[in-house]
C-alpha cells in the first residue's frame, strides 16, 4: 500500500463519520512515520515524541489513537515505559468495507416481506377505465373539484393544416 493509498482510506472513513482535526492530523503524522522507515510494520513510536511534534496534549494524542483504532484505521500495543515506546501499524482496508456501509442502505428499501409485496401490488393497482372510475367514487370527486371528464375514442385524422 501506499502513501496516497493510506490517506486516501483515511478520507473514506471521514465520508462515513467526521474525524477530528487531532485524529487527522495523528493518522497523517503515522503514515509519514511509517514512511520514513521503509514500510516496516509495526514500527515504534513514543507518545511524548508524538505529542510533542504535533504541538499536543499527550492526552490528545492517547484519545485519538484510541479512536483511529476503533475506525480500523490503525492497531497499536502500548509502550511499557518511557525506554519501551508503543508499536503502530497501519491496517490497510479491503472491499469487505462495503458490505458494511450497504447493509444501512438497503435494511430501509427492502421492508416488504414477499406475501406482503402480493397483497401490496394487488391493493393499489386499480383498473383506470372509465366504468371503474364511476364504482371507485371518482366521478364525485372529480365533480366537486370542476373536473370534466371526457372520454376519447380514437380515430384517423383526417384533416389538413
Amino acid at each position: 500500500m501506499t502513501y496516497i493509498n493510506y490517506m486516501n482510506q483515511l478520507w473514506r472513513s471521514a465520508m462515513m463519520s467526521p474525524i477530528p482535526a487531532s485524529e487527522i492530523a495523528l493518522f497523517a503524522y503515522l503514515v509519514n512515520e511509517c514512511n520514513k522507515r521503509f514500510w516496516q510494520m509495526p514500527f515504534a513510536c513514543s507518545t511524548t515524541r508524538i505529542s510533542n511534534d504535533l504541538c499536543v496534549s499527550r492526552q490528545t494524542v492517547i484519545t485519538a489513537r484510541e479512536h483511529l483504532t476503533k475506525r480500523r484505521l490503525i492497531s497499536f500495543t502500548e509502550g511499557k515505559s518511557r525506554h519501551v515506546p508503543s508499536t503502530y501499524m497501519l491496517i490497510n482496508w479491503t472491499d469487505d468495507l462495503t458490505v458494511e456501509l450497504t447493509d444501512g442502505l438497503t435494511h430501509d428499501l427492502t421492508h416488504l416481506k414477499d406475501k406482503e409485496k402480493d397483497n401490496f401490488i394487488k391493493s393499489d393497482s386499480t383498473n383506470f377505465s372509465f366504468k371503474e372510475r364511476g364504482k371507485n367514487g371518482n366521478d364525485s370527486q372529480n365533480r366537486r373539484r370542476g373536473i370534466k371528464e371526457i372520454p376519447t375514442t380514437a380515430s384517423s385524422y383526417e384533416g389538413t393544416f
